[in-house]
């Protein structure tokens, strides 16, 4: 990969991030729809599978693209955030677009953004670009099938641009987030996340153990006479194992399939990808392989979620979970692997996070909380980080244990010191956070 190239896409992308957040606002769909437009929809020009959801939408997102492309099939996955390079963003069969695609596919759209720039209050924002940018990827380079998962919300969101009526949507778990945009509900929030159904097509859906966010997403089928199946995941979660640190699916079938992301909630995420792959290839006239279900599923990965590393020779877990139903997946995977454990936890949050249900969710398991911040420099300004003392005088209150250190590199040197030794560090709370500790980011 071109260092010149790799540094003139971020720095592009960089410059998109102005004074105002992209993903969800009112008129962002419009925005992107009118930059894509102008570049002759590419979103139209693949079949298309678009994943919603608060929690486990990127996991499901890799699943389905990785099945897809064991069958041999040319994927595009379109991700977010990222959580070390923008190029996680666009994945080709698995793997990061390179440098030199991602810039040929820049110049394609940057006259169109100049175009829109030059009307000023319509300058497309940061993620509008991207999705314009992984669009125009897999347009392209032809793929056959693109998995786009949504940046925020579903109905306002940039990535609902997609048009074709055979797009297959697909549901995962909601929760409480982003309240402020999508609405205080459950109920609000799924109806938004429902936005992403196609009329008189096909969609499918975590059946959550809300009647309110079942009844919402099911109102909004009906509204756009959408065929809606519920893929009930709770069983399969239960049944799940972890064997030498990889999670098993156990299919209703007797099948074991061991999974590349790890937790029993993965169980529950892969199911779900294997019913919407099974869903395209009976629309499109194409068998299963179960071997190619198996590779794919064990080969799937994701940056940032429940991943291993080492600081000076110590085990760390590396999550960007930023909210309490992820965080309590994190709890829950942590449990399963050391039982009766406590861990040090290295945290920091953005302003607009639920601090007070994070704590309340990782406090039975954390032996002390190291607060830290982020550096929001370039970012969007909706990335305001708490401060640290904030954090861990909330933590204090709620009975666990807590220090201060702002620098997130020596947070987690202090995390070592305060640790027993025979377990994991956990640094969890911001994709801001994981760069810090644990390789490059920008927020291009």
């Amino acid at each position: 990969m071109s260092s010149a190239e790799r540094d003139g896409v971020a720095d592009y992308l960089s410059g998109r991030v102005l004074s105002r957040a992209g993903g969800a606002s009112p008129r962002g769909a419009d925005r992107a729809r009118r930059l894509l437009h102008a570049l002759g929809d590419p979103q139209d020009g693949f079949r298309a599978i678009h994943v919603a959801g608060t929690a486990g939408k990127g996991s499901v997102t890799t699943f389905v693209a990785a099945v897809l492309s064991a069958h041999g099939f040319r994927v595009g996955a379109y991700l977010s955030p990222h959580a070390y390079s923008v190029f996680e963003r666009f994945q080709l069969d698995d793997r990061p677009v390179d440098a030199a695609t991602a810039a040929r596919r820049l110049a394609d759209i940057a006259p169109a953004v100049a175009d829109m720039d030059r009307t000023g209050h319509d300058s497309p924002t940061y993620f509008e670009v991207t999705t314009a940018l992984a669009f125009q990827i897999f347009a392209a380079g032809r793929v056959d099938y693109a998995v786009v998962e949504t940046g925020l919300g579903g109905l306002l969101d940039a990535t609902n641009t997609i048009s074709r009526p055979d797009k297959i949507a697909v549901i995962t778990t909601i929760g409480l987030d982003h309240t402020e945009l999508l609405g205080p509900t459950l109920g609000e929030i799924a109806t938004q996340k429902a936005g992403i159904l196609p009329r008189g097509g096909r969609a499918l859906a975590v059946r959550d153990r809300s009647a309110e966010v079942v009844e919402a997403i099911s109102a909004e089928a009906r509204r756009r006479r959408c065929e809606l199946e519920f893929v009930d995941t709770s069983a399969c979660v239960e049944a799940a194992t972890v064997d030498r640190g990889a999670t098993v699916l156990r299919l209703a079938d007797g099948r074991d399939l061991r999974l590349g992301l790890e937790g029993r909630h993965q169980a529950g995420n892969a199911l779900l990808a294997l019913r919407t792959v099974e869903e395209t290839a009976r629309r499109d006239g194409w068998a299963l392989d179960p071997g190619a279900v198996r590779d794919g599923l064990r080969r799937a990965r994701l940056p940032g979620r429940f991943e291993r590393r080492e600081w000076r020779g110590r085990p760390v877990v590396v999550d960007g979970a930023h909210n309490p139903i992820k965080l309590a997946a994190v709890v829950s995977t942590l449990q399963d692997l050391y039982p009766g454990r406590c861990f040090p936890w290295v945290l920091a949050l953005k302003r607009d996070k639920d601090l007070h249900g994070v704590l309340d969710v990782i406090g039975p398991v954390a032996s002390v909380v190291v607060a830290t911040e982020f550096d929001a420099t370039g970012a969007d300004h909706a990335v305001e980080p708490v401060p640290a003392t904030e954090i861990a005088d909330l933590a204090r209150r709620a009975g666990v244990a807590a220090c201060v250190e702002p620098r997130p590199l020596v947070a987690l040197q202090r995390a070592v010191d305060l640790s027993t030794g025979q377990e994991p560090i956990v640094v969890a709370g911001s994709f801001h956070l994981l760069a810090a500790v644990a390789g490059p980011r920008r927020d291009a």
